[in-house]
């Protein structure tokens, strides 16, 4: 079961859907058309998809502010695949492709020790998930 990072793909609308089920399980319920993911992805700047066996388990994006100075915007990992090394392994390859730079996220109550190991800096811890604060 080798894990493959996929940096920078160009999504096809299987990516787009396998992205927005990866947002679903993880509590992000935010629809869009795939136009318009494939548009925030390469308008980003910086993204990576995580399969293990051909399947997508993993993401990464995020928005390079400047050369030094990079915000990552999200990280999410299937559930079944989480505690695996999957999220591990992402964080990994995009502190090494910013060697030098400033790395910064918001993290969620819970997930600022795992962003810390990996040398990102906290920008705010946010107190709910985006599913919490639509009330469902």
């Amino acid at each position: 079961m080798e894990l493959t990072l996929r940096h920078n793909p160009m999504l096809d609308d299987a990516d787009c859907e396998a992205i927005l089920a990866i947002h679903a399980a993880v509590g992000w319920d935010r629809r869009m058309p795939p136009a318009e993911l494939r548009t925030l992805y390469q308008h980003s700047g910086y993204s990576l998809l995580a399969e293990r066996d051909g399947r997508l388990v993993g993401l990464l994006r995020a928005e390079e502010e400047t050369p030094i100075r990079v915000w990552l915007a999200e990280i999410a990992v299937l559930p079944g695949a989480q505690s695996s090394g999957v999220g591990a392994a992402l964080l990994r390859r995009f502190a090494e492709d910013h060697r030098g730079a400033y790395l910064f996220t918001d993290a969620t109550l819970g997930t600022e020790a795992f962003f810390r190991r990996h040398g990102i800096h906290i920008q705010q811890v946010l107190e709910k998930t985006l599913r919490d604060q639509s009330g469902t």
